[in-house]
């Protein structure tokens, strides 16, 4: 099945040079009359390189008119398999209609050359170098037919490249890393706010840092990249609010975020407060709701929080070829130190800094 693409987008791909059936076969017959030769081209011409285009001028070279034939997409996939072709046959013959070297296109709708060769009856059959010497089944066939028009078989003399293997590179090759990308979110995503939500404005106090912002953007561009916030909220606990107002903030600024093309894969937070530290506080006079007050936490810099993001998004750690950290704080950095990942500390950095400090290795 080719790449899927709007019917209305795919009517704007239009050539004169692509002709139905029986044009074809009129614009051959003409031509030949005039004593003119016509080769023909037959294939899939899917994902159009450069070996496909000097295979066009080689042909060229061997005629005085050029018919390239495209194998309909029916028939390219029961051949090639599921995922092929690339692109639909209008497209494929749109883009070969569109090199210097082509004069004629048409979609052949059979599942052989055979077929197409007998129909338009070409001067000449041209196919490449590695053709030359094969007996096989399809290729004696096509030599019988082209003899059966009155055509003769030529062949170029080009290096191969094929789709298949250009595919293949793309997928097993270019090494397009996958990182796992983990988000502070007051202070790094938005400006810092002393317990964001404490106050009834709080939309108002939101305010995106335009360097992480771009800088986040940059990085899911360059990377495969799966995004995750974690951030510890314990104004909950100091009951400054609630579980319910930290995840109305979190879809707010999800939202601010999408509209500038982020998105992000999954938020968590921390509501809880370190027994040990909501003493300390108690004592100067802060005041803590007990059900959120643990001896141990999720709190940064512990990792429990992005192994919870990982798990409800059904990934694993060790699918990343690189983590970072992005945070203003040492509980970030203990984060990233736990994680054995790299941390970038946003404090006071403009997008050009950030993206110096990420390239720097």
């Amino acid at each position: 099945m080719p790449l899927n693409i709007k019917k209305e987008v795919e009517k704007s791909f239009v050539s004169k040079k692509i002709l139905d059936y029986s044009s074809a076969i009129k614009k051959i017959s003409e031509l030949k009359e005039k004593n003119k030769t016509v080769g023909l081209c037959h294939g899939g011409f899917d994902l159009l390189h450069p070996g496909h285009i000097k295979h066009f001028e080689s042909a060229k070279n061997l005629c005085d008119y050029l018919m390239v034939s495209i194998t309909s997409d029916r028939f390219v996939t029961s051949r090639k398999g599921s995922g092929r072709p690339i692109f639909s046959d209008k497209l494929r013959a749109y883009a070969s209609a569109c090199t210097e070297f082509v004069d004629f296109v048409v979609i052949s709708d059979f599942k052989k050359g055979i077929e197409i060769i007998k129909k338009l009856k070409p001067s000449y059959y041209i196919k490449g170098p590695d053709f030359i010497h094969k007996t096989t089944p399809g290729i004696t066939a096509e030599r019988q037919a082209i003899k059966s028009v009155g055509g003769k078989m030529k062949y170029t003399d080009d290096p191969a490249l094929s789709t298949t293997e250009i595919i293949k590179y793309i997928k097993e090759e270019l090494d397009t890393k996958k990182l796992l990308l983990i988000i502070d979110r007051d202070g790094t995503i938005i400006e810092d706010v002393n317990f964001l939500g404490k106050n009834k404005n709080w939309q108002e106090e939101v305010k995106l840092k335009k360097g992480v912002v771009d800088f986040i953007s940059y990085l899911q561009t360059k990377y495969n990249s799966t995004k995750v916030v974690v951030t510890n909220q314990a104004g909950v606990a100091r009951k400054y609010f609630d579980c319910k107002k930290v995840e109305e903030i979190n879809e707010y600024i999800n939202g601010l975020l999408r509209k500038k093309g982020i998105r992000i894969d999954n938020w968590q937070y921390c509501p809880y407060s370190d027994r040990a530290y909501a003493e300390k506080k108690k004592k100067e006079g802060f005041e803590y709701d007990p059900k959120f007050v643990k001896d141990k936490t999720k709190r940064k810099p512990s990792t429990e929080m992005v192994f919870d993001s990982l798990k409800e998004i059904n990934r694993d750690i060790k699918e990343f070829s690189d983590i970072i950290v992005l945070g203003d704080r040492d509980d970030d950095k203990g984060l990233a130190e736990n994680l054995k990942a790299r941390f970038i500390d946003v404090n006071n950095k403009k997008y050009e800094e950030l993206v110096n400090e990420v390239n720097k290795d």
